[in-house]
């Protein structure tokens, strides 16, 4: 049992991966297909932005639930703004800007208002779901250039799609920031013991703030992929995500609690997630059962956590 408990966090999910991956390309002949993996990559990549961010959010303990209606609200500022005669920059940044906007907001009310970070993005979910179908009546915007949708649609870089260039440079600024920085150091301090942390002189406040924004940022980036993979802004896109997320930060190792996490970990929960959606598709079976599915491994990530966290109360 010792043995068991010196392994990286990231073992189990990466042994998930491995008999998912290899099961279905046991089961599926046009799984394990160069054009499905480059399916995988374009998939992959929106999800990862968003857990990467999300994997902040919950190591200081805290949540936000409002990343799939806050793709929506994004995605929807680019395409109006672009609709309105906007340049393509200049809508990008727009869907940024939303992004960061809600994400301090969040960061003001849960850091400095102390205000459950539960309930906050709660109310953020609906009313960012809201606004994004009012913008325009309810009705999606296709009003996008050709050239955003060849950038990252068919766009190769070193023979590799770029985005998953973008998911690994996304990927590789996470692990720094979180482990080599004295930002990364303080937020997994807050989370592990928030008074303690306050005590020793953190500004706890704003590591908040930053993390919130954070995790804004990387849905507006995730928003544009969103938009420009689509060639269409519509209102309902982001849905389900925020389980994605967390099903995923969760899975990959990260502690539901706080003050534990691991990028690594994240980015393999992502993995899991994308191939197992992808193959109940190709196995000819309904989305719902892909939900299913994970719904089912969040609870058993969550379980297993709680056995490992008592067992090392017992052992301490």
């Amino acid at each position: 049992m010792g043995k068991l408990r010196s392994l990286p966090a990231e073992t189990g999910v990466a042994f998930v991966f491995i008999f998912i991956v290899g099961f279905l390309s046991w089961r599926a002949p046009d799984f394990a297909t160069w054009a499905n993996i480059r399916l995988l990559t374009k998939q992959a990549a929106e999800l990862m932005l968003v857990s990467l961010g999300m994997t902040f959010v919950i190591a200081t303990g805290g949540i936000d639930l409002s990343v799939g209606s806050l793709l929506g609200l994004s995605g929807m500022v680019l395409g109006l703004v672009l609709l309105h005669g906007g340049t393509m920059i200049t809508a990008c940044l727009a869907a940024l800007g939303v992004g960061l906007l809600v994400g301090a907001l969040h960061g003001v009310l849960i850091g400095r208002a102390r205000m459950p970070a539960i309930l906050i993005t709660l109310a953020s979910y609906a009313a960012a779901r809201a606004g994004a179908t009012m913008i325009y009546n309810g009705g999606s915007i296709s009003a996008i250039p050709l050239s955003m949708n060849e950038l990252f649609d068919n766009t190769l870089f070193a023979g590799l799609p770029v985005l998953l260039w973008v998911s690994l440079i996304a990927i590789v600024f996470s692990w720094v920031l979180l482990r080599h920085t004295s930002f990364g150091r303080s937020l997994l301090a807050l989370g592990g013991n928030r008074r303690a942390t306050y005590l020793t002189g953190v500004p706890t406040a704003r590591i908040e703030l930053l993390v919130y924004m954070l995790s804004g940022l990387c849905v507006g980036l995730a928003a544009i992929i969103d938009v420009a993979l689509k060639a269409t802004a519509t209102p309902d896109a982001g849905q389900y995500l925020e389980l994605q997320a967390i099903t995923a930060v969760v899975l990959g190792g990260t502690s539901i609690t706080g003050g534990q996490a691991t990028i690594l970990g994240t980015a393999l929960g992502v993995a899991v997630i994308t191939v197992l959606l992808s193959g109940v598709r190709l196995m000819g079976m309904e989305d719902r059962v892909g939900w299913f599915f994970v719904g089912v491994a969040l609870l058993l990530a969550v379980e297993a956590q709680r056995g490992w966290r008592k067992k090392g109360d017992i052992s301490s």
